[in-house]
């Protein structure tokens, strides 16, 4: 019997990787030691046993390390079912086994981590809106995802992200990092972004024991010591800072390193009737300039989708993805500004001409589709049928 991670509603915020203290959980990979005892096994001098404990009234089996007895040979990692042990020079020298302490279960902030038959934990069922954008009522308001916005298409409005479509690009950026899971893009899970937390510190000679840091903090992960009267700031948390935010006196110091954002990866809007006017409104809401309006020719060209720009990207910046609309697959162009390099090959075999570079360091490139469907509610308002999803 072993620990067990709801993957899909983790926040990865690494508090449980932080907390174990054998290195038994490895977020990154989705990693958690199966005490399948392979280790135990195959362990030549004895340094690794299975011993019998009692949890919650049942008898469960663990692993136990004898550090006096490990020649650190390595064979326990050569067997290891799940590749999570590792044997080095640093003690304890063979680590990586569970030794059911249960840290893990206490310090989740959203109780996703249980102990089957021991400990269970309510499965957290994720219901993914099928919309273009949302943001759920999982937002706490932090203000993590405003600067990440490569558009600045995101502000924060009672206490929660306000996120303007008119200039949204689909990229997902503000999903990956949202530090509660609160904003889901096309329809999916994102894939998180890793974050390391170079320092998280409060400073006790500053600190006024006024706990709104302990209060306000969604995943109750920072812990009092009444006999000092002091705040003890976890290992790793989803790192929001509203604690930081919210301290009067400026005594919470949080620095934390995002990675880079991942790319997006995992028939088609069309025009039916050539209605320049209306057409040139449908253009005015496009985020991303896919719809390019010619005044003197009065001519209207917009991106079909083709993938073309994606294929001769050298540096994967562009890429064909699928969204859903109306029970229904879409092909849609998805972009990773931080990823594009201006060197121009997608502009060159865009066969509509929509494409082109801009002087923005945050949004590089314009001119692909994103399905984000404004120009076709547009359309429909003006009840003129010039577009068409297909």
């Amino acid at each position: 019997m072993a620990i067990q991670i709801q993957k899909e509603a983790c926040l990865v915020c690494y508090a449980c990787q932080a907390e174990c203290p054998n290195m038994a959980i490895d977020i990154d990979h989705f990693k958690v030691c199966a005490l399948c005892f392979n280790c135990v096994n195959s362990c030549p001098t004895g340094a690794l046993v299975e011993e019998e404990i009692e949890l919650e009234g049942k008898k469960l089996k663990r692993i136990r390390y004898l550090g006096h007895k490990c020649e650190k040979c390595g064979k326990c990692q050569e067997v290891c079912s799940i590749g999570i042990k590792k044997v080095d020079d640093n003690f304890p020298y063979s680590k990586g086994h569970c030794v059911l302490c249960l840290k893990c279960i206490e310090v989740c902030p959203i109780e996703i981590i249980s102990l089957p038959g021991v400990i269970d934990k309510p499965i957290r069922k994720i219901e993914v809106p099928k919309e273009p954008i949302i943001v759920t009522d999982d937002c706490v308001g932090c203000e993590i995802c405003v600067p990440e916005c490569p558009v600045n298409a995101i502000t924060i409005e009672n206490n929660k992200a306000v996120i303007d479509k008119s200039k949204c690009i689909y990229c997902g950026i503000c999903a990956q990092t949202c530090p509660w899971n609160a904003i889901y893009v096309a329809g999916r899970i994102p894939k998180k972004r890793r974050k390391e937390i170079k320092k998280f510190e409060i400073d006790e000679n500053k600190c006024i024991y006024c706990l709104e840091c302990v209060e306000i903090c969604p995943g109750n992960m920072l812990k009092v010591d009444e006999k000092n009267l002091i705040v003890i700031p976890p290992k790793a948390c989803p790192a929001c800072k509203l604690c930081v935010k919210v301290c009067p006196v400026d005594a919470i110091e949080l620095d934390v390193k995002l990675s880079s954002p991942h790319p997006i990866t995992d028939e088609g809007l069309v025009i039916v009737e050539e209605d320049f006017d209306i057409l040139k409104k449908c253009a005015s809401v496009c985020p991303t300039d896919a719809i390019v309006v010619d005044d003197k020719k009065k001519e209207v060209r917009m991106c079909i989708v083709c993938g073309a720009c994606a294929v001769a990207c050298p540096n994967g910046a562009l890429k064909v993805g699928k969204i859903e609309h109306n029970g229904k697959e879409y092909n849609r162009i998805e972009y990773s500004p931080y990823l594009c390099k201006k060197c121009g090959t997608c502009v060159k075999v865009c066969p509509m001409k929509t494409l082109k570079l801009t002087r923005s360091e945050k949004l590089p490139l314009k001119g692909f589709c994103v399905m984000c469907l404004l120009c076709l509610s547009v359309a429909e308002k003006e009840k003129k049928k010039v577009l068409e999803l297909r």
